[in-house]
């Protein structure tokens, strides 16, 4: 009852906030279909529904939001419906509030950062409830826009996301409170100078653990742009860097000119996984890919020791070619050293205007993951016609030596999609591995199954119009790390039908 009480009192703030003639309320909506279950599991059958609402009211500078999601399956213990985000906003042109759920960065995201990943749905292994991924903030926040400074202030509890909306109590997926003050200012167009202060209360404690920030930016002579941000707990010594203090260094420098440009980044992490909950983020230096095998294995920063650098150059020929260098470097030292290291090579080369070829190699060592001499290899061609339809053939394989293993470890990917003019659009993937921990059945314990295992699945997606589609999946489908604007979450196996139908309006 509780849920359905929410629903009627966000619908009659929605119907009766605003002017009406200015008023306008629109949103989305995603419902999301599974015949089908995990593998290796004995209920291979198993239905379940998803459905998310965003709904949005505006009216003149006064807007609301409110996410509904609902789960159902046969586990009635997995089941809910809830309003998950709710909002109020004032807006003019140079101050914003918001009260309830929204999202927030405090400076690079060494003291805060918060997430939206549109579109994603998550489920884990242990709760099998599946819901909206994002990392939100619940209370409240407070904006200024000068001409010559911005302001920003937030008191609000961030969301420990690896919990889903029905976990009870309630309290414990938001267990930490915030509460910061950003301010920075504009001498001249070229600098930004600024500071942050923040203070987080965790549970069980009755004292706050106080953070600052100092922030630059410089744009230099001869397209150069520095930037750097240090942030540091108030109970060590600042600029110490010694191994029992708590600091959080990002800096770097940016090149652009003409066709080319470049960059060059340093971090330095330490004891810094702030909150019970994690809830900032400094930037990773890891190159994000959007091929599946190098996605796969991107790494995950540990804030509690890492320092590296990343470099990046990149080139546009005329004629639509493009040429992308990437080296990444990371060492960190928490229960022992390892060593991250990558070195990636792509380039687009248009043949003409109907043809496209991209392809791209990748060298790198991964301690963390226990893999050495990690190779990856891929490519891609995109044939175009005349009448709007294409034809995409994607093909990518990687290896590695696997700690402990005396066999190298093999990943292969190849998809081949064809796009109709009519919206259409269907594709078949195809995916096959060797890694000791995916080719076991867990099911047959002591046997260890180490024969390949493969996955086939056939997508398709139709495109109504400009604001609903329909897609469907069958088949089998490989999860794994999925990563997006540098926040990576595991997305589970499946083996069945999945529908999807998004609507915008």
């Amino acid at each position: 009852m509780k849920y359905i009480a929410r629903f009627f009192v966000f619908a009659i703030i929605f119907g009766f906030c605003g002017r009406p003639v200015l008023a306008q309320i629109y949103g989305t909506n995603t419902f999301e279909f599974q015949f089908g279950n995990l593998p290796f599991e004995e209920d291979t059958d198993l239905t379940t529904s998803y459905n998310q609402l965003n709904l949005y009211y505006d009216s003149d500078k006064i807007s609301l939001f409110g996410k509904f999601e609902q789960f159902f399956t046969p586990f009635k213990s997995r089941n809910y419906f809830d309003v998950t985000q709710k909002r109020f906003q004032f807006q003019d042109d140079n101050l914003r509030i918001r009260i309830g759920n929204f999202y927030e960065t405090i400076g690079s995201g060494l003291l805060l950062r918060s997430y939206d990943i549109p579109g994603s749905v998550f489920e884990s292994d242990f709760y099998r409830t599946r819901y909206a991924f994002f990392r939100d903030l619940e209370g409240i926040a407070f904006d200024a826009d000068l001409d010559w400074a911005e302001i920003k202030a937030v008191r609000a509890e961030p969301l420990q996301n690896d919990l889903p909306p029905n976990f009870e109590p309630d309290s414990v997926r938001r267990p930490d409170l915030v509460e910061a003050l950003q301010a920075t200012f504009f001498p001249t167009d070229d600098l930004s100078v600024g500071a942050a202060f923040m203070r987080v209360n965790t549970p069980f404690s009755s004292d706050y653990s106080e953070f600052v920030s100092l922030i630059s930016s410089v744009q230099l002579p001869a397209s150069f742009q520095v930037f750097s941000e240090y942030a540091f707990n108030t109970s060590s010594d600042i600029f110490s860097f010694s191994r029992n203090q708590s600091y959080a260094l990002y800096a770097g420098l940016n090149y652009y000119k003409g066709s080319f440009g470049g960059s060059f980044e340093y971090k330095n992490y330490n004891n810094f996984r702030l909150g019970s909950s994690g809830f900032n983020d400094p930037p990773s230096l890891i190159k994000e890919h959007t091929h599946p095998v190098l996605n796969r294995s991107t790494h995950v920063p540990n804030t509690a020791n890492e320092r590296g650098i990343q470099v990046e150059a990149f080139y546009s020929f005329d004629g639509g070619h493009s040429l992308v260098a990437n080296y990444a470097s990371t060492i960190n030292n928490v229960a022992r050293r390892s060593r991250f290291f990558e070195y990636f090579l792509e380039g687009t080369y248009k043949v003409n205007d109907n043809l496209t070829l991209k392809s791209f190699a990748d060298y790198a060592k991964d301690d963390p993951k226990g893999q050495d001499n990690r190779i990856s290899l891929g490519l891609i061609a995109d044939k175009g016609f005349q009448n709007s339809k294409n034809i995409i053939l994607d093909v990518q394989y990687q290896n590695f030596d696997e700690l402990g293993q005396s066999d190298k470890s093999e990943n292969v990917f190849a998809s081949l999609s064809f796009g109709f003019s009519s919206g259409l659009s269907v594709s078949a993937v195809f995916e096959s591995t060797t890694e000791p921990g995916l080719t076991d059945n867990p099911n047959t314990f002591p046997e260890i199954e180490t024969d390949p295992r493969t996955w086939f699945g056939l997508n398709s997606l139709y495109k109504i119009n400009a604001s609903n589609s329909v897609a469907l999946f069958i088949g089998t489908r490989r999860g794994g790390p999925a990563c997006t604007s540098g926040i990576c979450y595991e997305i589970l196996d499946f083996e069945g039908a999945e529908l999807r139908i998004t609507t915008r309006f």
